[in-house]
């Protein structure tokens, strides 16, 4: 097959080189990989930026993977307030990364 040849492509009514209806399934994967590597390292700034309370409750909720209310216990604090600290964490960090790379 050449990839110069005109086919019929039947979205748009017309006619277009093979080569225009390739796609190359390793590209939207490298693609995918560089914006997740791209946010994870962003992640790592963006969490620099939340206060010592709120790096602690993200850091045990996700690494540490502890309920809520063992956090309280950990932080000495109710399971409410640990809730409001996360949300607000959270929050935080979504805004970031929105501003940071133009999501609605």
């Amino acid at each position: 097959l050449s990839l110069d040849e005109l086919i019929f492509r039947e979205e748009d009514n017309r006619q277009v080189p093979r080569i225009e209806t390739v796609e190359d399934e390793n590209a939207n994967t490298t693609l995918k990989k560089l914006e997740k590597s791209e946010l994870q390292a962003y992640l790592v700034v963006a969490l620099d930026r939340l206060t010592e309370q709120e790096k602690l409750v993200i850091a045990l909720y996700y690494y540490e993977e502890l309920t809520l209310k063992e956090i309280g216990e950990v932080m000495k604090i109710s399971e409410s307030r640990v809730s409001q600290i996360h949300t607000k964490a959270v929050l935080k960090l979504r805004g970031m990364v929105r501003e940071r790379f133009g999501l609605a």
